[in-house]
């Protein structure tokens, strides 16, 4: 049996738009996140950018990070 990797390029991209909207709110720069976070600023970066496919973990970090719900990183109607 094969596993099928599955990459949704459009979902990867809005959760990337969110983050950064998140960060932005906030009024954190990519730097301040990483430091509070534990993940590289150029891993932020990328992520924002919606070239990486992020972890479930990394949503954990950057919610608590951002003392926000990790359910909000799910929410583009604000996009």
């Amino acid at each position: 049996m094969f596993v099928k990797y599955l990459k949704d390029e459009k979902f990867i991209i809005q959760f990337g738009k969110k983050l950064k909207k998140l960060r932005e709110n906030q009024r954190i720069s990519q730097e301040q996140l990483a430091l509070l976070s534990g993940v590289s600023q150029s891993q932020i970066a990328r992520t924002e950018l919606g070239l990486i496919n992020t972890s479930i973990s990394h949503v954990s970090v950057y919610a608590k990070s951002l003392k926000v719900s990790p359910m909000i990183f799910f929410d583009f109607s604000d996009l």
